[in-house]
């Protein structure tokens, strides 16, 4: 796979109004911590919510996830992004005086419906794009990776929310190495461990794999797409793959990496909405980039982009407008992906 030069991203975890420790709600007992997998940069992620960053929110898009329609695609995206909001939010219990964690948390429209609430909300990301427009709204968004929340932050929180940032976590590598489960023990350990004592919730939206998914190898992903024939399963995913990074798990391998930390307590099928959600996203995306009022805003900042990042602007250029790999994952009445939203109990 190509390397993408974009200068590494800092973290830290300590950022300045960083959560302080708090001894007395420390952890005794309960599920021993998962030692962390060797460390890898997520570099194509950064470079993928670089790019939306100059496109969709200019388009009227802030959300990035898939909102719910409750089966029909005529309700407007805007109720449909704020359904799925609520939906996460209930469902972690949160209310006024509750602390919420939202690990990859976009452009903060979760962070900000939570604190609507009366919540505190503490949203992570390693885009530097979207913490830039976060706390341009006075939202507490911190340019962290979430490997980094180490012992300060332990207990601190009544929630935490994955909303479509898992699918980044696991590389391609990892699975050729027999690593990804160990990844994902080691995510939900964090969270586990971010948790207050006594019955924390966390609620994951992730797409993910079945018996439907072709069947590719996970090196062929890391090669150019253009190496297989266009249209191709191959060729799609290896294309996802150099635009988005990361890799999807299979069903039931989230729950089985989870155990030793919290109990599976609902999942529910939401790969219809995020077929609306995307048809949605790139028909009105395309259409307000051929527009001469709203295209002439859209393509300098665009070109700019493209001029630091070629090879990824032309990929995601091709992977949504040109070959909609993207949107291809949810056509259909059999899809190749599955999104699931999952609600998880943490374990005492």
């Amino acid at each position: 796979m190509s390397t993408l030069h974009e200068p590494e991203v800092a973290v830290s975890s300590s950022p300045s109004g960083a959560i302080p420790a708090c001894p007395e709600q420390a952890r005794s007992g309960g599920p021993a911590s998962h030692s962390p997998p060797p460390r890898r940069q997520y570099k194509t992620p950064v470079c993928c919510y670089e790019f939306f960053e100059r496109v969709f929110p200019q388009c009227g898009f802030l959300d990035l996830t898939e909102g719910i329609y409750h089966g029909n695609p005529a309700v407007p995206y805007e109720q449909a992004q704020q359904n799925q909001i609520n939906w996460l939010l209930d469902q972690v219990g949160c209310k006024a005086g509750s602390r919420i964690l939202d690990i990859g948390c976009g452009n903060g429209t979760l962070v900000e419906a939570a604190e609507r609430r009366g919540a505190k909300a503490i949203g992570i990301t390693i885009s530097p794009a979207q913490v830039r427009r976060c706390r341009q709204r006075g939202l507490d968004v911190r340019l962290i990776d979430y490997r980094d929340l180490d012992d300060v932050w332990r207990g601190r929180f009544d929630g935490v929310i994955a909303n479509g940032s898992i699918e980044h976590f696991v590389q391609p590598n990892d699975v050729l190495s027999g690593r990804d489960d160990e990844v994902y023990r080691h995510l939900f350990s964090i969270c586990h461990r971010v948790l207050k004592p006594g019955g924390g919730r966390m609620a994951t939206t992730v797409i993910h794999q079945h018996e439907g998914t072709p069947d590719i190898r996970p090196e062929d992903l890391l090669k150019s797409p253009f190496r297989f024939r266009w249209g191709s399963p191959e060729f799609h995913y290896a294309l996802l793959q150099r635009g988005f990074g990361g890799f999807y798990p299979k069903l039931g391998q989230l729950a089985r990496c989870a155990a030793p930390y919290f109990n599976l307590a609902l999942e529910v099928d939401g790969t219809q909405d995020y077929h609306f959600t995307s048809e949605k996203w790139m028909t009105e995306t395309l259409h307000k980039l051929l527009s001469w009022k709203t295209g002439t805003r859209i393509m300098p900042r665009l070109m700019a982009y493209a001029l630091r990042h070629p090879r990824h602007a032309m990929t995601m250029l091709v992977c949504l407008f040109v070959a909609e790999s993207w949107q291809r994952q949810f056509r259909g009445e059999n899809p190749p992906t599955r999104l699931l939203r999952q609600v998880w109990h943490a374990k005492s």
